[in-house]
């Protein structure tokens, strides 16, 4: 069959052909060119790739520090305008105190320029001098002098009383005060009176026989009397001493003082009562007062008086908690064969004169032969200020004042 024959052959062609193309040449070889460009590419995408992460982690990082550096920034900027408010706040307080001070002190001055014009100086001093002895009793030798000096008014007072407690001309105990007035005289005079009447009530015989005085409970217990008698607002200092055979004693409210001559050299039995002083500051401040120009309020020059009951109005504080108290410094020393004599004085002594001072003069003038009225005398000259050459008025601030000295000598 020609037919079948034919298709067989075609077939047979067509599965060489087949074979052919389907089989592999075994003749042909591999592009070695084409191999390695393939490996370089494949490398580079490789080291772009490793690159593409460092550079993306260190863009993380950097981010990060960018953050980090503005939060900083926002941090400093924060503190910055913390310390600017702080900064701008302190100096708003410290111009507005500053201008506070600055009108307490025009006040102030405005203040001290009324009292004085309400007390002003004398065109001369008034140098006449008033003299008061008692040398009755064997016991004690006692002389005061006083001097009005520039002041327009005398307003110190003194009480001697040699006959001390029971009124014996020959008593052994002696009670002597000074008492130096402001703001008028009513003060001063009135503890005149009462002193010594309020010492014999206040005193105590102990079992020994040596007696005592509460000055303590005296003093608080005569200015509540004054309270009730005064009629302005003067006040005065106290300055008390009590001697017996055995003690000298002491009380003093203000800066008048009392000084002892023992073996020559002074011993003190006073000191002041100054605002400045630390533990009298303290009480003021706690009583809302202030000490400006070292016065109480810039006014009293003293932080303990007797009277001056303006500053003495805190109703929620007792009587030893005011702005000013009458509360007394006691001092006590037992007698010694050494001790000669005592002095009491007022500030308008003591602004010109150290206690030493006092206690040497009196006693060079006793070696010259003065009797206590004489030494009374010549130191208040010596302590008055001089009037100026060229205008005739006051030379100097201290040694304006009113000055009263006691001479004490001890038997």
């Amino acid at each position: 069959m020609p037919s079948n024959k034919k298709n067989k052959s075609k077939n047979a062609h067509n599965n060489n052909n087949n074979n052919a193309t389907n089989s592999p040449n075994k003749n042909h070889k591999a592009n070695p060119v084409k191999n390695k460009k393939q490996a370089e590419n494949e490398e580079f995408e490789k080291v772009l790739a490793d690159l593409n992460r460092v550079t993306e982690a260190a863009g993380l990082e950097r981010a990060k520090q960018i953050e980090r550096e503005k939060k900083m920034r926002e941090e400093r900027e924060k503190r910055h305008k913390i310390v600017l408010e702080k900064s701008n706040e302190a100096e708003e307080e410290f111009e507005m105190q500053l201008r506070r001070k600055q009108k307490t002190q025009q006040f102030q001055q405005l203040l001290q320029q009324l009292l004085s014009a309400q007390r002003p100086f004398l065109d001369a001093p008034n140098t006449e001098f008033h003299s008061e002895t008692a040398c009755e009793n064997p016991n004690f030798d006692v002389a005061v002098g006083e001097m009005q000096g520039w002041r327009l008014n005398m307003e110190d007072e003194h009480m001697i009383d040699v006959t001390f407690p029971n009124g014996e001309k020959n008593s052994k105990e002696g009670l002597f005060c000074v008492f130096d007035g402001h703001s008028g005289k009513s003060c001063a005079t009135k503890c005149r009176e009462l002193f010594p009447k309020m010492a014999r009530s206040h005193l105590t015989q102990k079992a020994d026989g040596t007696t005592s005085v509460d000055f303590d409970r005296m003093y608080m217990e005569i200015d509540k009397l004054l309270e009730s008698q005064l009629t302005d607002d003067s006040g005065c200092t106290a300055v008390t001493v009590h001697i017996t055979p055995e003690f000298i004693t002491c009380a003093s409210v203000g800066d008048s003082r009392a000084v002892l001559c023992r073996n020559g050299e002074a011993f003190p039995l006073a000191c002041d009562h100054k605002p400045e002083n630390t533990e009298e500051k303290a009480r003021i401040e706690a009583a809302g007062g202030t000490v400006s120009e070292n016065r109480v309020n810039g006014q009293l020059a003293m932080s303990r008086a007797m009277g001056d009951f303006s500053y003495k109005q805190q109703k929620d504080l007792d009587a030893r908690h005011q702005l000013v108290i009458a509360v007394p410094d006691v001092i006590q020393t037992a007698r010694e064969a050494g001790d000669s004599f005592v002095v009491l004085a007022c500030d308008g002594i003591f602004d010109v004169l150290t206690n030493e001072e006092v206690v040497e003069l009196v006693a060079i003038k006793k070696s010259e032969g003065k009797n206590n009225t004489q030494i009374c005398e010549e130191i208040c000259r010596d302590c008055l200020a001089p009037a100026s050459e060229d205008t005739g008025r006051i030379s100097r601030a201290e040694g304006t004042d009113n000055m009263t000295i006691m001479i004490v000598d001890l038997k």
